[in-house]
């Protein structure tokens, strides 16, 4: 069963390191309905994400929903997983992932680094996640980047010393504002053609059959 942190805040017994947020709190305006609840495989985008942290080591997942809240916690309700309400959702992706790394600050123990992912990128899997993830645990870089096509950007990994960093993030400037601006200070791990926003039903349909029916 989820934890609605913000309402009711849980303290944590966990042992892992790494706390995952997963960014779900998005309108889907271009898709007309909730992209989070759309199919994918045996479950929707929203619960493959989940799963797919569930799959890594040393993470707790967290995820930040904000637009059609009733709606999409009825789908997370049947993970245990911490959800954080974003009530101001409208302000942007930088507003989630500052309140989201507010709320993972006053855990105990505290995190020594925080993974952020987007629920639109089914393609960036365990696998990739993982990767990412033994990156940052070799070599404690500050921030660990997923690049493709000559960008850098989530999933990625950005240790404790960037967290003030990400609690200042407003509006619509997200992760790759952060890391556009320490690009000393980032380790890459390489994402291929995984790399894959949905953002349209033209994008969904493409991707889910190309993914499920090839």
């Amino acid at each position: 069963m989820m934890m609605l942190i913000g309402r009711v805040f849980m303290s944590n017994q966990s042992t892992n390191t790494i706390a995952h947020l997963i960014l779900a709190a998005g309108s889907s305006s271009r898709m007309e309905v909730p992209k989070q609840l759309l199919p994918w495989g045996q479950t929707t985008l929203i619960g493959h994400a989940i799963q797919q942290s569930f799959s890594c080591k040393r993470v707790d997942t967290f995820v930040v929903l904000g637009a059609n809240f009733d709606l999409i916690s009825e789908e997370v309700n049947s993970f245990s997983v911490s959800v954080i309400h974003n009530t101001d959702w409208q302000k942007g992706m930088g507003g989630s992932i500052s309140l989201g790394v507010e709320k993972i600050s006053g855990y105990d123990p505290l995190y020594e680094a925080v993974l952020i992912s987007l629920v639109d990128q089914p393609l960036l899997d365990a696998s990739h996640l993982s990767l990412i993830i033994d990156k940052y645990c070799d070599t404690k870089a500050p921030i660990v980047v997923s690049g493709f096509e000559g960008k850098n950007g989530v999933p990625a990994i950005f240790s404790k010393v960037m967290f003030d960093e990400l609690r200042s993030l407003q509006d619509d400037y997200g992760a790759r504002y952060i890391i556009k601006n320490n690009l000393p200070n980032i380790v890459a791990v390489n994402a291929g053609d995984k790399a894959k926003d949905i953002d349209t039903k033209k994008e969904y349909e493409e991707l889910i059959n190309k993914e499920f029916q090839e």
